[in-house]
């Protein structure tokens, strides 16, 4: 009997919780559409194949009023084939998707994209290797 009652209980509370999700909107990737307007970096690293940071410590700067990101590589790094990493203001979106290998030998293009999908800010992420 007891059983029986706990088994009703919970499954009541299954429907309950099903029934009270909202219909937030959610974005084409399935992330969650917010109000939020601002979009901005606030961190960015590089990561080389053993998956350990290849940037100087203190010597990348991020502009985000000229949409700019400047780093230095230590000497050695293979700039053909590093990862990139950012953070980014809360609910915002990167575009296109960091963390695969990259060439940086030239400059790169990097979108934020705001929580509410409205906002893009285009930063360039330029890296130079240490002299």
């Amino acid at each position: 009997m007891n059983q029986s009652l706990f088994s009703k209980l919970l499954c009541m509370l299954a429907v309950i919780g099903l029934l009270s999700c909202s219909n937030d909107p959610i974005d084409d990737t399935g992330l969650l559409i917010t109000g939020r307007s601002q979009c901005y970096v606030t961190f960015f690293d590089l990561l080389g194949s053993d998956h350990r940071t290849v940037l100087v410590s203190g010597q990348t700067k991020i502009d985000t009023t000229a949409l700019t990101v400047t780093a230095v590589a230590r000497f050695g790094t293979n700039m053909q084939r590093v990862k990139p990493y950012c953070s980014v203001v809360t609910d915002a979106i990167v575009e296109p998707t960091m963390g695969i290998w990259t060439d940086f030998r030239q400059p790169q293009t990097y979108t934020v994209v705001s929580g509410n999908r409205q906002v893009r800010k285009t930063y360039t992420v330029t890296v130079t290797l240490q002299q």
